[in-house]
């Protein structure tokens, strides 16, 4: 029995011990060709220049920077001539549009998901030219008519910077080491993270320590956001909130796990592979604290909160790393081609869940009387009331109705005048 009790203790701490490494260079089974991925000199280059050629669809802002001062690159999609999108066809009313945050680059070691975020954006354009109500002007139409995207493309570009620079393809997070996703105010400190500077978990020396967090913490904070999804590779899951050590003590879940559910039973299937998905504590073999998915979800309240692994090789072997996390070159094209159906799946599903959100809430409001009107008959009666008690106690020349004296007409010693008419007594 002894020896069963230590087995299992030690495989409790196993997962961190075996999912923890230190972030020293190793030799790759092979490395990017930058004639198929884009570095960070043409990720900059290229997203300005779409963005040059779509002016009324696309908007770039340069301000948020990082530790080195490299843009982050925060990209703003969407039809600029209106804020809300209409639907002839499901709803004859407007329906807001569906506000989504995606986030691209948090760690440096990861190539693929901005490579999967340039086959969207070439799809997303190429609909703009296409003809009337052909699949791709549709697809296009769609997107630019009923969505907000923000979309930051290259969260962490120093540590992309160092990758590029010193071939060390472990490299994941910023100039200072830290994890860009343990570094945010949701159970930060705790086990699922490290305070060892040479660990790939390092999570700073406190919450928010790197300025790469800042245009999180700002966007949340100035929109009011549907969805946010930030995408990661390694391998192919989608990780619901919570992925904090003590939401899996206590068995914590987020408000609205069941819609996430089922978003990710969609996304788990629209692609030739499947996706496996849940709760990260569920999913995963450790805990990660202070991610930045968990403090969306947790702390800004964003009903859509969820970290997407799009690509993994699930026969990786070795301590290797370029080749764990991101595809051959020559096999990046069709990666991403068949990584695309996932976008269009989330896209799709957000449309339908925010329609019917709106159906439910103008439902709602026909089936109950207009508050506004109830309360104005409220103050119109309370005014009544209060008007007439100050006319009967202070003011009695002008009391609505004046109390009337009723004599008899005996009491009349002689003439009396009644309607004018004079009359004697006998």
């Amino acid at each position: 029995m002894k020896w069963l009790i230590l087995i299992v203790t030690t495989w409790n701490f196993l997962p961190d011990f075996m999912y923890s490494f230190d972030v020293n260079p190793q030799t790759e089974a092979y490395i990017p060709d930058y004639n198929h991925y884009h570095n960070l000199t043409a990720i900059t280059s290229n997203i300005a220049d779409i963005v040059a050629k779509n002016p009324s669809f696309m908007r770039i802002d340069w301000s948020y920077k990082s530790k080195e001062n490299r843009p982050q690159i925060l990209l703003h999609i969407t039809n600029f001539t209106g804020s809300v999108s209409h639907s002839a066809h499901t709803l004859q009313e407007a329906v807001p549009k569906i506000r989504v945050l995606l986030s691209y680059g948090e760690h440096a070691r990861e190539f693929i998901p901005v490579e999967s975020l340039f086959y969207l954006l070439q799809n997303l354009t190429s609909g703009l030219g296409a003809p009337h109500d052909s699949p791709e002007e549709i697809f296009t139409r769609t997107i630019l008519s009923k969505f907000n995207l923000y979309i930051i493309v290259m969260a962490n570009p120093d540590g992309r910077k160092i990758v590029e620079k010193t071939k060390n393809y472990c490299w994941r997070g910023t100039s200072s080491g830290v994890d860009l996703n343990r570094n945010f105010d949701w159970e930060f400190g705790n086990a699922g993270s490290s305070d060892n500077p040479k660990d790939e978990e390092y999570r700073g020396k406190h919450v928010f320590s790197e300025i790469e967090s800042k245009v999180y913490t700002e966007l949340t904070g100035q929109q009011s956001f549907d969805a946010f999804i930030s995408f990661h590779s390694g391998i192919r899951q989608i990780y619901l909130p919570y992925a904090d050590t003590k939401s899996k003590l206590t068995v914590r879940e987020p408000p609205h796990l069941k819609t996430m559910t089922t978003l990710a039973e969609h996304l788990s299937v629209a692609t030739k592979y499947r996706y496996s998905y849940g709760k990260a504590y569920d999913l995963g073999f450790y805990t990660a604290d202070g991610t930045i998915f968990d403090y969306i979800a947790g702390k800004k309240q964003v009903p859509i909160s969820m970290a997407i692994e799009l690509w993994g090789k699930s026969n990786h072997k070795g301590l290797s790393c370029f080749d764990q996390f991101n595809p051959k070159s020559r096999h990046l094209k069709q990666e991403v081609a068949d990584i695309h159906p996932l976008y269009v799946s989330l896209f799709f599903f957000l449309i339908k869940w925010k329609q019917e959100q709106f159906i439910t809430l103008t439902d709602s409001m026909k089936d109950v009387p207009s508050m506004t009107f109830g309360y104005i008959l409220l103050i119109i009666v309370i005014f009544l009331t209060f008007f007439v008690a100050l006319q009967r106690k202070w003011c009695p020349c002008t009391k609505l109705f004046p109390r009337r004296r009723v004599i008899s007409l005996k009491s009349l010693s002689s003439t009396i005048t009644v309607w004018g008419f004079k009359s004697s007594s006998a």
